[in-house]
Protein backbone atom coordinates (compact mmCIF):
# COMPACT_ATOMS: atom_id res chain seq x y z
CA UNK A 1 0.00 0.00 0.00
CA UNK A 2 1.46 3.44 -0.51
CA UNK A 3 1.62 6.65 1.36
CA UNK A 4 1.18 8.71 -1.90
CA UNK A 5 -0.87 11.51 -2.00
CA UNK A 6 -3.64 11.49 -4.81
CA UNK A 7 -3.80 14.44 -6.39
CA UNK A 8 -6.98 16.67 -7.55
CA UNK A 9 -6.48 15.26 -11.45
CA UNK A 10 -6.11 12.10 -10.56
CA UNK A 11 -9.51 12.26 -7.96
CA UNK A 12 -11.40 13.62 -10.94
CA UNK A 13 -9.87 11.31 -13.59
CA UNK A 14 -10.78 8.08 -11.82
CA UNK A 15 -14.56 9.66 -11.38
CA UNK A 16 -15.30 10.52 -14.63
CA UNK A 17 -13.52 7.19 -15.99
CA UNK A 18 -16.26 5.65 -13.67
CA UNK A 19 -18.53 7.36 -16.74
CA UNK A 20 -16.71 7.07 -19.86
CA UNK A 21 -17.16 4.58 -22.45
CA UNK A 22 -13.65 2.88 -24.01
CA UNK A 23 -13.29 5.27 -26.90
CA UNK A 24 -13.74 8.80 -25.16
CA UNK A 25 -11.19 7.30 -22.14
CA UNK A 26 -9.10 7.19 -25.07
CA UNK A 27 -10.03 10.12 -26.16
CA UNK A 28 -9.71 12.51 -22.76
CA UNK A 29 -6.39 10.28 -21.65
CA UNK A 30 -4.06 13.44 -23.30
CA UNK A 31 -5.94 15.95 -21.45
CA UNK A 32 -5.67 14.12 -17.98
CA UNK A 33 -2.13 13.62 -19.02
CA UNK A 34 -1.81 17.81 -19.84
CA UNK A 35 -3.88 18.84 -16.40
CA UNK A 36 -1.58 16.39 -14.67
CA UNK A 37 1.61 17.86 -16.00
CA UNK A 38 -0.18 21.54 -15.48
CA UNK A 39 -0.73 20.75 -12.18
CA UNK A 40 2.87 19.41 -11.38
CA UNK A 41 4.53 22.34 -12.33
CA UNK A 42 2.24 24.49 -10.27
CA UNK A 43 2.76 22.56 -7.06
CA UNK A 44 7.05 22.78 -8.11
CA UNK A 45 6.47 26.47 -8.89
CA UNK A 46 4.51 26.70 -5.15
CA UNK A 47 6.69 24.76 -3.51
CA UNK A 48 9.91 26.57 -4.80
CA UNK A 49 8.08 30.32 -4.18
CA UNK A 50 7.58 28.79 -0.89
CA UNK A 51 11.39 27.43 -0.44
CA UNK A 52 12.78 30.92 -1.27
CA UNK A 53 10.19 33.17 1.12
CA UNK A 54 11.20 30.77 4.20
CA UNK A 55 15.25 31.17 3.12
CA UNK A 56 14.70 34.70 3.14
CA UNK A 57 12.39 34.79 6.37
CA UNK A 58 15.19 32.53 7.86
CA UNK A 59 18.12 34.78 6.89
CA UNK A 60 16.47 37.87 7.93
CA UNK A 61 15.79 36.90 11.18
CA UNK A 62 19.15 34.54 11.31
CA UNK A 63 18.13 31.21 12.11
CA UNK A 64 19.85 28.56 10.11
CA UNK A 65 18.62 27.44 7.07
CA UNK A 66 19.68 23.60 7.69
CA UNK A 67 15.97 22.80 7.86
CA UNK A 68 15.37 24.96 4.54
CA UNK A 69 18.22 23.25 3.05
CA UNK A 70 16.82 19.22 3.51
CA UNK A 71 13.55 20.19 1.34
CA UNK A 72 15.11 22.42 -1.47
CA UNK A 73 14.52 19.92 -4.33
CA UNK A 74 11.01 20.75 -5.66
CA UNK A 75 11.21 18.06 -8.38
CA UNK A 76 12.25 15.50 -5.91
CA UNK A 77 10.00 16.34 -3.00
CA UNK A 78 7.00 16.06 -6.08
CA UNK A 79 7.90 12.75 -6.62
CA UNK A 80 8.08 11.67 -2.94
CA UNK A 81 4.65 13.39 -2.39
CA UNK A 82 2.87 12.36 -5.45
CA UNK A 83 4.17 9.60 -7.52
CA UNK A 84 3.39 6.59 -7.30
CA UNK A 85 6.39 4.05 -6.99
CA UNK A 86 7.32 1.58 -9.43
Amino acid sequence: MSNKKQTAVEWLRERINIRLTYEQEVLFEGIFDQAKEMDKQQKIEAYNQGYRDGENDASNIHLSIGDIEDYSNAEQYYKETYEASH
